[in-house]
């Protein structure tokens, strides 16, 4: 874990009186990056340290570290929740982080090779999502806009949403699922138990339950593992014509 106030330094009012010819207040602006990249989080710094409005940074490598930090009094103005993709957002670790801060933005980056997904990622909590694709300049503007108590939604998310009008689409098996169960299903896909999905997308297990029965009923699959490899697209298994009854203890 690392703090670092970029290229300015230590603050001292008699450094900045020379510099400016009056008291300046230390930067407010301090930014927690949680990252599994130690590669990411320094290139973060050192190019966070070089703009005009310098963000004082607060690195970790996982949330349970960040987790610690908020527990004994850190504040942050926004924390940044990184991956390489955003299927490495894990939506565990934004509920956890949001529930130890809640007054305190999280602004997740990493590829948006999976629209769906990151829209998962703003409807768990995230005030937004900026896609690495995006460049330096626009990394500035969203953490400023989300310290300011806005939001980040990349325009590619926008029109995401509209490619679920395309025929190709409406032929997809999920696309019979509620956005709800459509979430469910994805974090199913990863193999998380009811009590995880229930963090994640902060709902009882009890109404998760409720939920992966919808997906197995309409889905037309015996179980959640048909339900997971139907998602990934390995159907191989799936649609067998020997159905058995879909037990309690399997959901």
């Amino acid at each position: 874990m690392y703090d670092s106030l970029g290229a300015i330094g230590e603050f001292s009012p008699n450094r900045a009186s020379v510099e400016t010819g009056a008291f300046v207040a230390p930067a407010r602006r301090h930014l927690a990056i949680v990252d599994p990249s130690a590669l990411r989080r320094d290139c973060l710094k050192l190019a966070l340290g070089q703009q005009q409005r310098r963000w004082r940074v607060t690195d970790v490598e996982v949330a349970a570290d960040l987790v610690c930090l908020l527990r004994q009094g850190a504040e942050f103005s926004v924390i940044l929740l990184g991956g390489a993709t955003c299927r490495q957002i894990d939506l565990v670790d934004l509920v956890l982080l949001a529930a130890a801060a809640p007054q305190t933005p999280i602004l997740a980056i990493a590829d948006c090779e999976d629209p769906a997904r990151a829209r998962m990622i703003l409807r768990s909590g995230a005030r937004g999502f900026l896609p690495v694709s995006l460049g330096l300049k626009v990394l500035v503007a969203a953490l400023e806009r989300v310290r300011a108590g806005g939001t980040f939604v990349p325009l590619v998310l926008s029109e995401a949403d509209d490619d679920r009008a395309t025929p190709e689409a409406a032929c997809l098996p999920w696309q019979a699922l509620t956005r709800r169960q459509r979430d469910v299903l994805a974090l199913i896909s990863e193999g998380r138990s009811n009590k995880l999905i229930g963090d994640a997308l902060r709902m009882s297990e009890s109404t998760v339950k409720a939920h992966v029965k919808q997906i197995i009923r309409r889905l037309h699959v015996v179980n959640r593992t048909q339900a997971a490899l139907l998602a990934t697209g390995n159907t191989r298994h799936v649609g067998s014509t020997v159905r058995t009854p879909v037990m309690e203890g399997v959901l």
